[in-house]
């Protein structure tokens, strides 16, 4: 047994024996493999790997491409569109590499408040997963709006209009958002300050008012005939007012042309 050892120490200090397993190779040759350990560095190498594989898309980058759709889609009905989503609230795991999000149009374009979004992750020139969005969408327009109270039938002038910020509830909104739509006309109705204005809150102005002192003119082929009158009525250019002639007291039947001027056929 003594002389057993140091045979054995020899053998082991000249390789001949080996701590590998043998297992069949595809020829069917035995291959020798050497058990690897898989430290921490291999394992964080791996991490590494898996991650890169994926995308990490944050609900502001989802919030930022819905804006976006819907700043194109909108184009000049509003000024400013404001996007809050509320789902997703964490970062969504796209597989692939770098992503192109894309927002798929749907019926309920022009509604505002909590709408549901259908996002498109797109890798590659594919869609690698569509994301379910719920979000809360508000928009703001410039609005136009009166500095003093005006009465029915004054005249508008460009000082007494001014614009503001004013969030809306529909895209196709009723508000006026160009003052020279409304500089010149004439409130149809009485508008207190601060009133944003629409279309039917305003309309053509009066060029004459009843008891105005005018001039009516008739005109038929190269004779023209003037005399003047007191109208009966308020007109805009256009209407047709009765004016009572000062002279005769006739009342007759007159086109407003301009301020202080009025047309009659015979």
């Amino acid at each position: 047994m003594s002389r057993f050892w140091p045979i054995l120490i020899m053998l082991l200090a000249s390789g001949v024996l080996d701590a590998t397993t043998a297992s069949a190779g595809p020829s069917g040759e035995p291959r020798t493999t050497s058990p690897v350990s898989r430290g921490p560095i291999h394992r964080a190498a791996d991490a590494v790997v898996n991650r890169a594989a994926d995308s990490e898309v944050h609900p502001d980058l989802i919030r930022k491409a819905i804006q976006k759709h819907l700043e194109s889609e909108w184009g000049r009905k509003v000024k400013t569109v404001q996007v809050t989503v509320l789902e997703p609230a964490d970062p969504v795991m796209i597989p692939g590499g770098a992503v192109e999000l894309r927002v798929t149009p749907n019926a309920q374009e022009e509604s505002l408040g909590r709408r549901m979004f259908h996002v498109d992750a797109v890798a590659n020139g594919k869609a690698q997963k569509t994301i379910q969005v719920v979000a809360d969408v508000a928009a703001m327009i410039d609005a136009v709006v009166v500095t003093r109270f005006l009465k029915a039938d004054e005249l508008i002038e460009t000082g007494d209009l001014k614009t503001v910020g004013l969030r809306v509830h529909q895209v196709n909104h009723p508000f006026m958002t160009d003052q020279e739509e409304a500089a010149g006309k004439s409130a149809s109705r009485p508008l207190p300050p601060d009133t944003p204005l629409r279309p039917a809150f305003v309309k053509a102005p009066l060029v004459v008012k009843k008891g105005d002192r005018v001039l009516i003119e008739a005109k038929r082929g190269g004779l023209s005939i003037r005399a003047y009158g007191v109208t009966k009525a308020s007109g805009q250019v256009g209407q047709t007012v009765m004016v009572a002639n000062l002279d005769s007291g006739r009342e007759l039947r007159a086109k407003v042309v301009a301020p202080n001027l009025v047309e009659v056929e015979f």
